[in-house]
């Protein structure tokens, strides 16, 4: 039998006594008898019963369902009304206090016990409810806390790893701007070296000046062009904006080219025309106004890593077919604007991408090159698929690999 204590609120004292002894017989504890409803709530602050049986009409200003609504917010004690009130108003605002149970007068011991440890029980599964929301809304809340670290956590991975990509490419292209510089430092030494045969020949005159100093900052300018698209090639993307698709192309191209052909790699860069099925020329002002939303120095990062990553393959293929003679390195770039969207295809000639690795390409630190760190293709593929909102996948034949770089108009 249940030992719970009760508060019993009723202003007749024969009613609350005799309550009072059926409670008792029942096995239950009276923490307190109070006979009005300010007293009711003094009460059940100071005796914390574990039920309250609350009559609704009392005397003084508080009736039985104000002292109710009270004792519920105040101390959450659940509260059962026993009344001799039928009419529907007081039903209805006996609701609104969120009662516990509504016995009419008079009643069975039988009734009055069942009332009660139905109360206590609905109460018990309120606790047990607000205390496993509780936990869930805590549990939710650290959630959220551990998938905004890890979010951040994976941010701070990628601008790692796009750092780390750009120093590689940095390396690259510092080589690449050796060889580009080479060729003009060769001119520079002829013309100093004529200058000084000419001094001695007496064939300095102003149109030799003219001529030498015409020649000389030709190729420092030449020379310039190159830092400045080293520069510009590499300076942070800050915000998103629209900008030339072959621009952006032509500025990776004029990075390598020279450096790319000394080692007997061809790049070949062409527009085709969708809408009428044949080629465009490259100078074509429509093939300017190609252009697409989006980071530029990330998307050039993109074209680049591609790019070189062309290369290694046609570098895998002369290794793997030493002897043959007259293979020549090929990449391909294709430009087409369609209605939806602009893509760019950069094709190679090389061996292809085995088809038991083809799925795995795209994965962090997956690489199948003995010097790679495998980081160029999956940092191109979140730049184009997560910053960008486009897509990026690779195709490959027996002819060489094809990678698709595909941005959303």
């Amino acid at each position: 039998m249940s030992k719970s204590r009760i508060l019993i609120v009723e202003d007749e004292w024969i009613i609350a006594a005799n309550l009072s002894s059926a409670l008792e017989d029942l096995g239950y504890e009276i923490a307190s008898i109070a006979n009005t409803g300010e007293d009711a709530i003094k009460q059940a602050e100071e005796k914390m019963p574990a039920i309250v049986l609350m009559d609704i009409t009392l005397r003084g200003k508080m009736d039985g369902i104000e002292a109710a609504d009270a004792i519920r917010a105040l101390y959450d004690i659940p509260v059962v009304y026993l009344t001799s009130n039928t009419d529907e108003d007081t039903f209805r605002r006996a609701i609104d206090t969120d009662l516990f149970g509504y016995i009419i007068k008079p009643f069975e011991k039988l009734e009055l016990k069942y009332a009660i440890e139905m109360a206590l029980y609905k109460h018990k599964m309120e606790n047990v409810i607000k205390e496993k929301t509780r936990q869930l809304e805590e549990l939710n809340k650290n959630l959220e806390i551990r998938v905004k670290e890890e979010i951040e956590k994976g941010l701070q991975k990628e601008h790692l790893l796009i750092h780390q990509s750009k120093l590689v490419s940095m390396g690259e292209m510092m080589v690449a701007i050796s060889h580009q510089w080479r060729q003009p430092l060769n001119v520079i030494g002829l013309l100093v070296q004529d200058l000084e045969e000419a001094y001695e020949f007496g064939e300095i005159s102003r149109e030799y000046v003219t001529e030498m100093t015409r020649d000389s900052m030709a190729q420092l300018n030449l020379m310039s062009k190159t830092i400045t698209d080293f520069r510009d090639f590499f300076k942070p993307s800050g915000e998103k904006s629209h900008f030339s698709v072959k621009s952006a192309i032509e500025e990776c191209i004029s990075l390598i080219k020279l450096q790319y052909e000394n080692n007997q790699v061809y790049i070949d860069f062409v527009v085709q025309n969708v809408n009428v099925g044949a080629r465009t020329p490259i100078d074509s002002p429509r093939i300017s106004e190609i252009t697409i939303f989006g980071y530029p120095e990330e998307y050039k990062q993109v074209i680049l890593n591609l790019i070189s990553n062309a290369r290694d393959a046609i570098r895998e293929k002369r290794r793997r077919d030493f002897f043959s003679t007259g293979y020549r390195g090929e990449i391909s770039i294709s430009l087409a604007d369609l209605k939806d969207s602009v893509i760019v295809e950069i094709k190679d000639n090389g061996p292809g991408i085995s088809q038991s690795v083809i799925d795995r390409i795209f994965e962090p630190y997956y690489t199948t090159k003995e010097d790679g760190i495998g980081i160029g293709l999956y940092m191109s593929k979140v730049i184009v698929e997560n910053h960008m909102g486009g897509k990026l996948y690779a195709t490959s034949s027996e002819n060489g690999a094809r990678f698709t770089v595909e941005i959303m108009k």
